[in-house]
């Protein structure tokens, strides 16, 4: 059989259909099953002659007057979905991939901001605040999302109702893999932002994080199935570094940065008990990131931007050209004062 992601999976259900189905040739206890126990029935109206309104389905039981009561009725209703809280921290990027080139300096940067939704609900899509011109690809955001779902745990899905169109009359209930999606962008002032990376996470199965940026690589989306895996389901509350990945102009894909998140889930009760609120505010609010020296825009801080680029950038080559210069004039000294010196050996002043 093949499960929700399309991959092979053992099952025995095909044994168990065709025990079924012989159930009357096992002896002693072997008797015969009705395969379908669900009345089914067209609903018709005598205006519309010949064509189906609907159809009523029912399961009917008869038991006889004189034999024992059968026992209270079995519930049969739909699992109804529980209520659950994901929390979700970003709290930093590192080596995000650096798209925009500084017209002044003519260094690499980008204006990094992270996206973050759960899937089937991109509508309420939530953003960080941006990193401006970030030169190595570090961004510092300390930034909430919060995302109330309706979850079946049974059949591992998120349950979601609305209308399919503005004219439907009532709510279509769906149900769809609970994925948590992470995505990183470059602000642009002037134009479209650009898309740098995205890694979608499987809430019941996803890589364990690293615990450094430099543990984290590619391998944690490529080779998944080789990697230990996590449920936030069981294990509540979960922190690391995952890849952003994106596909190159081959259509393989490469590493474009790398985020460190916290991801905490609650039921309704317990987000009720302890509510958090969204990006730094109260309740629970986080602290605002110390964003480096490199998070400006170069005209409104020159200072920065020259301390920077000469402590930086080019430290080592200033120290390089400071002592040969040194070197130099210790070569010039010593050259000027060698002739007298050997005038006053030579009459021997």
């Amino acid at each position: 059989m093949e499960d929700e992601n399309g991959q092979k999976k053992q099952t025995d259900e095909h044994l168990a259909l065709a025990a079924l189905r012989h159930w009357e040739e096992i002896p002693r206890v072997g008797c015969r099953l009705v395969p379908e126990h669900v009345e089914t029935r067209p609903l018709l109206n005598p205006d519309k002659p010949g064509i189906e309104q609907g159809r009523l389905e029912m399961w009917v039981d008869m038991f006889p007057v004189d034999m024992p009561a059968p026992g209270p009725a079995i519930d049969i209703s739909p699992r109804k979905p529980k209520r659950y809280e994901l929390r979700v921290i970003v709290w930093n990027t590192d080596e995000v991939i650096l798209e925009d080139d500084d017209f002044f300096t003519g260094e690499k940067s980008s204006d990094i901001f992270v996206r973050g939704w759960l899937k089937g609900q991109q509508e309420d899509k939530q953003d960080t605040d941006v990193h401006y011109h970030s030169l190595t690809g570090e961004g510092n955001f300390n930034w909430r999302y919060v995302f109330p779902f309706d979850y079946l745990m049974a059949e591992e899905k998120i349950v979601i109702s609305k209308k399919e169109s503005m004219f439907s009359w009532d709510e279509t209930e769906y149900k769809i893999p609970a994925r948590l999606t992470l995505q990183v962008w470059d602000a642009d002032h002037f134009s479209a932002d650009d898309f740098l990376g995205a890694i979608e996470l499987d809430l019941n199965r996803f890589p364990r994080g690293a615990k450094t940026a430099k543990q984290c690589s590619m391998d944690m989306v490529t080779n998944e199935g080789d990697l230990p895996l996590v449920s936030i389901f069981k294990q509540k509350r979960v922190k690391g570094w995952w890849p952003f990945v994106a596909r190159n102009e081959n259509d393989e894909l490469e590493l474009t940065g790398k985020v460190e998140a916290e991801l905490h889930l609650l039921t309704a009760e317990e987000a009720e008990k302890s509510p958090a609120g969204l990006a730094r505010n109260e309740p629970d609010p986080l602290e605002k990131p110390n964003r480096p020296d490199t998070s400006f825009i170069w005209f409104l801080n020159p200072l920065k931007s020259i301390k920077y680029l000469i402590c930086t950038r080019y430290k080592w080559l200033i120290i390089k050209i400071v002592l040969a210069l040194l070197l130099l004039i210790m070569v010039g000294l010593f050259l000027y004062s060698m002739p007298g010196y050997m005038v006053k050996k030579l009459l021997g002043a």
